[in-house]
């Protein structure tokens, strides 16, 4: 009996040396080699060094910054929003927001311009100065007006999620005289992943979590909290096995090759038009004017540099499914007859299509440059948006 515990304490013990090895020796390796090579314990973040940046000197430092602090935190009914942070390159004040020039400042007879979105909205991969909202009030601001802007843009958040947003805006009476929205992209890549339409990001991990702290939900607890203590092991487990060994965690995403594409395009349209129709009610009811932007992709951009090449194909089994359901999507707005006749609805999608510099900076960024295009591009609409609230103030 004493050699089968001593031999059971043998097999233990490799098992866990074994696990420790895979855990932290191959990551301490990694670490030294990146200190060896880079003279840092991690490796340059890839989209810094995206050509769309021409070589930045800030670029490196930003996207160290933006991923060791920018966070994000429950919030209810629109799922998470983010954790107020101030750095070198990014601020995040304490509603969670990223200021815009003059918005702390503004006279009261000022237009005040709420702007939704998700991160490009919000301005991942841009300074504070540089993102679209910022932008669009120095913009406006050179062209007389007096603007008050507010970026709501969240990371991942999607039209649906806006739209609530919107709502718990107005109930607690903010004051709003155009709205401004810029979709699109999250649309795409929660339909991508979860293969539906009107998805979240990361809803199957959301689903995971669901009550976990709860009695009945004790042992998926303890079985995710070792899973999650020994990810690399798992994951070699999976490979040299072929079991899922999933666990309480969530499964893989969707593939897209069992999908109908073109029914999957319809439907994410459709949930957007009706979000579209919703924050219209909404408008005439407080008094405010609405204005929507489909947002440019890179899978449509003609000239793709090599960088752009490989961010479209980032973070995919099935590169090919991918284009083919965002293009689906696309074509499905741009046929939509009831968006195409929508003066307040700016399809912007065709905006990098010919361009042949550089523009993005992964899969859905764009670079400083791109925004200002797309600022550019909004500039008309939003400014005869300004034109009619003064006007209409005029008249009253």
């Amino acid at each position: 009996m004493l050699h089968f515990f001593v031999a059971l304490w043998h097999v233990i013990g490799i098992l866990l040396l074994a696990v420790l090895v895979i855990e932290f020796g191959v990551e301490g390796w990694r670490r030294s080699s990146r200190l060896l090579r880079y003279h840092r314990p991690t490796r340059p973040d890839r989209n810094a060094a995206a050509d769309a940046y021409a070589g930045a000197d800030w670029s490196a430092a930003y996207f160290d910054e933006f991923h060791r602090a920018v966070r994000v935190e429950w919030k209810p009914y629109v799922e998470w929003w983010q954790r107020p942070f101030r750095g070198a390159y990014v601020t995040i004040d304490e509603r969670g927001l990223r200021p815009t020039p003059g918005e702390h400042t503004a006279p009261d007879t000022a237009v005040h311009i709420l702007c939704f979105g998700g991160s490009t909205m919000m301005g991942m991969g841009a300074r504070d100065q540089h993102t679209i909202p910022a932008i669009l009030a120095r913009r406006l601001t050179e062209r007389g007006y007096e603007v008050c802007l507010t970026n709501y843009g969240q990371l991942g958040h999607n039209s649906t999620q806006e739209t609530i947003t919107s709502q718990h805006l107005l109930k607690g009476g903010a004051r709003v005289d155009i709205a401004v929205f810029y979709d699109g992209i999250n649309e795409m890549a929660c339909a991508e992943q979860t293969g539906r339409a009107d998805a979240l990001f990361n809803e199957a991990r959301r689903r995971a979590e669901f009550n976990l702290l709860l009695a009945e939900r004790r042992r998926d607890l303890f079985a995710a909290a070792l899973m999650a203590a020994a990810p690399r092991t798992l994951r070699r487990l999976r490979r040299l096995t072929g079991l899922p060994l999933h666990g309480p965690m969530p499964a893989s995403p969707a593939d897209l090759r069992r999908l109908d594409i073109t029914a999957l395009a319809r439907a994410v349209i459709k949930v957007y038009e009706q979000n579209l129709r919703l924050i219209r009610v909404l408008g005439r009811e407080y008094g405010f004017y609405p204005i929507f932007f489909w947002q440019p992709v890179i899978t449509t951009k003609a000239a793709k540099t090599p960088d752009e090449q490989r961010w479209e194909r980032d973070y995919t089994r099935d590169p090919e499914a991918r284009i083919r359901l965002y293009n689906a999507i696309i074509s499905e707005r741009r046929a939509c007859r009831d968006l195409a006749a929508a003066s307040d609805a700016v399809d912007l999608s065709a905006l990098f299509d010919a361009w042949s510099d550089p523009v993005y900076i992964d899969l859905y960024h764009l670079s400083e440059a791109g925004n200002a295009a797309v600022a550019e591009a909004m500039l008309p609409a939003i400014s005869a948006a300004v034109a009619s609230v003064v006007q209409r103030r005029q008249e009253q």
